[in-house]
């Protein structure tokens, strides 16, 4: 079992020497992707490159046994992918969360757009909500989100699920949402967690996200309102 955590381009480049090197000594091989580099460029558009499309080609090349990938952005990796299947830890770690915040009828497992509730919906949470964002059609930018389904009951906690946060600026927006709707908590858990989270206003004393639960796929560094959880591979593969 070969794990890869992308960082940055080159790491491609050290998955291909290692494949091949175990090819020299005839050494089947799976794959397990623990952060999908491009997943969010996923489709054709106009102009711009459909890279993930050239990812999993260069990955198909390289002739896995299995390939798992942890917690894929949407369904189109999957499908691009030869031989492969997702893992999906954050709806494995939502019970123990919804424990220890006690969690009660009148709580909310929030999905922020239609693509996290595609993901997660079949879990069966009927206290669940789903937000609508609309964006730019050319700078990809929100321009305007708002809770298309669902209801926040007053003194709820909330807990947001998805599988990125890259700024944190789609949650910052939800939790303002969810506390002006009458949210008394709002936590964020995310399999993903870019450093980029750091540099924003996410993780602010003044922030409406009390804490944000994540894996170390792909960053390490502490901060007080981030609680790391780990993914135990020999649960799924």
């Amino acid at each position: 079992m070969l794990e890869f955590t992308y960082q940055e381009d080159g790491d491609l480049i050290k998955l291909l020497f290692v494949k091949k090197r175990l090819d020299q000594d005839q050494v089947n091989c799976k794959l397990v992707i623990n952060y999908m580099p491009y997943s969010r460029m996923d489709r054709k558009i106009y102009g711009d490159l459909f890279t993930l499309q050239y990812i999993c080609a260069f990955i198909n090349d390289l002739n896995f046994e299995k390939v798992y990938v942890i917690e894929p952005h949407s369904a189109k990796t999957i499908e691009l992918l030869h031989n492969s299947e997702a893992i999906y830890p954050a709806l494995d770690w939502l019970p123990a969360i919804m424990d220890q915040m006690q969690f009660t009828d009148q709580d909310r497992i929030v999905f922020p757009d239609k693509g996290a509730a595609a993901r997660y919906e079949n879990a069966g949470y009927a206290n669940s909500c789903i937000f609508d964002k609309t964006r730019h059609p050319q700078t990809g930018r929100i321009e305007n989100m708002l809770l298309k389904r669902g209801d926040i009951p007053q003194g709820a906690k909330c807990i947001i699920v998805d599988d990125l946060c890259s700024a944190g600026g789609t949650f910052l927006w939800a939790g303002q949402i969810l506390k002006q709707m009458g949210a008394s908590e709002v936590y964020l858990l995310v399999t993903h967690c870019e450093p980029r989270v750091l540099s924003g206003k996410l993780l602010n004393q003044d922030s409406p996200i009390n804490k944000v639960y994540t894996s170390t796929s792909m960053m390490h560094e502490t901060h007080s309102k981030i609680e790391y959880i780990t993914i135990n591979l020999e649960n799924y593969v």
